[in-house]
């Protein structure tokens, strides 16, 4: 009897590690797949600042690897990580200055539930980096409430010097109410990136409908802002909301859009 439970056990293992394998094989070589465009692609020089605001109780990790994966392809020379304090106190690990092959900032904020707060620290760090730094030119890059700050910076009438936005990216976000006063203030010359996932049988990336999404894209196209749309489908690996920032299809399509 004991023979046969440690059989059982045994096949039990055998199988778990086999679909382990596969598994991890097969993300592999989707990875592998969806990488080859990037791998093969040269990226111009803009000088443009790329600035990566990430979401709702974010950190680090929210774009850490795909500022780490551009600079790997060469889209970049220049990385810088800036972590904002509760209080707006910043620290600067990486490059210190912005003056390279399309400069990235990886921008965190500690206190990463505070949609309002964010977007007064994110407004004061874009005027210090352009008084600072003497940044002028920068594009935004923003993952779901993230998306939703660099929108609410955009159509904020600033009374302080701020660099000029050229392009902006909006993952994985939707509005939650009505636009319209908004655009009325959003700059007609900012070139828009709008990504969304779609999970199969799912109605959008498990946290945002791809109606949303898609509402978003029709907003902006009624304001008059140059907009396009690109929507992941496929498994929760890559589809899902917080899987789409970690995924080579969506690091292909805005390394495009930003640098080709």
């Amino acid at each position: 009897m004991r023979h046969k439970q440690r059989k059982r056990h045994h096949w039990l293992w055998k199988t778990l590690l086999g679909l382990f394998l596969l598994a991890g094989g097969g993300y592999w070589l989707w990875w592998q797949i969806g990488s080859r465009p990037i791998h093969a692609r040269t990226y111009r020089n803009t000088h443009v600042v790329t600035v990566f605001v990430p979401g709702y109780a974010s950190n680090s990790l929210t774009f850490g690897p795909m500022v780490s994966r551009f600079q790997k392809d060469r889209a970049t020379n220049q990385v810088t990580t800036i972590n904002v304090s509760a209080t707006g106190k910043r620290t600067v690990t990486g490059a210190k200055r912005y003056d390279g092959k399309n400069p990235l900032i990886n921008v965190v904020f500690a206190d990463a539930k505070s949609p309002i707060k964010e977007t007064q620290q994110l407004t004061a760090l874009l005027h210090w980096l352009r008084t600072e730094h003497r940044v002028t030119k920068i594009n935004l890059v923003g993952h779901s409430m993230g998306s939703n700050l660099s929108f609410r910076y955009l159509t904020t009438k600033h009374t302080d010097a701020q660099p000029q936005v050229i392009k902006y990216v909006l993952l994985a976000s939707e509005f939650y109410r009505d636009p319209a006063t908004q655009l009325a203030q959003f700059p007609k010359s900012v070139k828009t990136l709008i990504i969304g996932g779609q999970i199969f049988g799912a109605k959008g990336d498990w946290a945002v409908s791809l109606a949303g999404v898609k509402r978003y894209e029709q907003a902006l196209k009624t304001a008059g802002i140059s907009t396009s749309l690109y929507i992941y489908r496929g498994t929760p690996i890559g589809a899902y909301h917080s899987s789409l920032h970690q995924n080579p299809y969506v690091d292909a399509k805005i390394l495009q859009f930003l640098f080709a």
